[in-house]
């Protein structure tokens, strides 16, 4: 499943569907259910692949946007002039508003934990190193995750790992 909290309660999450057709096509009532998508692969273990992927893309998003805020509050830029700034251009994404916004506001209810996301940037990085592939983003996220839950954020959104910018690597025992 891609999504978050609000998508799955509305059953608008996107379902990764990996299996013969047949088997697929009697899960497709569930996966209506849930979903507002289905995207279907015959090969098993696709859908779990693109998983990985998408979560990478989620991590990254979210660690870009805390350190992009958190950089802005420490050179004394007002955030909300950055969102300004990438609004409706190449740079703007629902996400990072999103994001920004749970930080903004200090509302870290939980869409996705920062624990749930420091799981999946692990998974992320022993996918990528049983593939052959070295990725420094996933394993910064990774950290980034970890100080936070280390601080106390562990059960709050992932947006929460923005606090990880004011917490020296030193200072925690995550890394």
């Amino acid at each position: 499943m891609l999504g978050t909290r609000a998508p799955a309660e509305q059953g608008a999450l996107t379902v990764l569907a990996a299996g013969p057709e047949r088997a697929r096509r009697r899960a497709e009532p569930v996966f209506s259910a849930i979903g507002a998508r289905t995207v279907a692969f015959d090969q098993v273990g696709a859908a779990s692949r693109l998983k990985l992927v998408a979560n990478s893309w989620v991590l990254a998003l979210t660690s870009a946007t805390a350190e992009a805020l958190s950089l802005a509050e420490g050179l004394g830029v007002d955030a909300r002039d950055f969102l300004d700034v990438v609004s409706g251009g190449p740079l703007d994404s629902g996400y990072l508003h999103a994001k920004a916004g749970a930080i903004l506001s200090g509302d870290y209810t939980t869409s996705f934990s920062v624990a749930n996301a420091a799981k999946d940037a692990n998974l992320v990085l022993d996918a990528a190193a049983a593939a052959g592939v070295h990725l420094d983003l996933a394993a910064a996220s990774a950290r980034r995750f970890a100080r936070a839950a280390a601080a106390g954020h562990g059960d709050a959104d992932m947006a929460a790992g923005y606090h990880a910018s004011f917490i020296a690597p030193e200072d925690s025992a995550a890394d």
